[in-house]
């Protein structure tokens, strides 16, 4: 079954479904505009993932942040280890509450472009910080692209994205989009 196409024509939900109910084993290789995906698939079920920032189940969820891309199903590939034990049904419910979350934030700037700088904070009082959002805070001591936290930091843009904001919300990053 060879199977290529766009996913404009075939989303990445269908395409995910496609290959569950025909027990396909192989790798979805996806190009988009964020750069080059591949999810892992074991007679249908999904077992690993890969994307520019990381891998394993946040790197499944970044790929949902791909409409307009092209995808390639091959067949003949060594499969890495399983990293990824969740039923296809709960990822793809998921990924699409992540992926509607992110499109109702009415985010449109791209990872390359959003501009994360610490921001001035006088206040004595106490701030309690996620693992995630401690993490993030450490890589953003300079103003830099929330791209190349994002591949430093290697969790994901989801799981990101979600710790950025709630520095924002703290008032210890300021997100703006970078003027390139």
């Amino acid at each position: 079954m060879e199977l290529r196409g766009d996913l404009q024509s075939f989303p990445l939900v269908q395409l995910i479904q496609t290959l569950d109910n025909a027990q396909r084993t192989g790798k979805l290789d996806i190009e988009g505009h964020l750069g080059s995906f591949a999810i892992f698939f074991q007679k249908g079920k999904v077992i690993h993932a890969q994307s520019p920032y990381s891998s394993g189940l946040p790197a499944f969820f970044d790929a949902f942040l791909e409409h307009d891309g092209t995808f390639n199903f091959v067949s003949n590939v060594i499969m890495p280890p399983r990293r990824i034990t969740q039923s296809n049904t709960s990822l793809l419910i998921e990924a699409t509450e992540l992926a509607d979350e992110y499109a109702r934030a009415g985010v449109h700037t791209e990872p390359s472009e959003l501009q994360v700088s610490l921001t001035e904070n006088d206040s004595d009082a106490a701030v309690t910080l996620t693992a995630d959002e401690f993490l993030l805070l450490q890589k953003a001591g300079e103003p830099q692209s929330s791209d190349r936290i994002l591949k430093e930091a290697e969790f994901g843009f989801f799981r990101a994205w979600t710790a950025l904001n709630g520095l924002a919300d703290k008032k210890m990053v300021t997100l703006s989009k970078s003027e390139a």
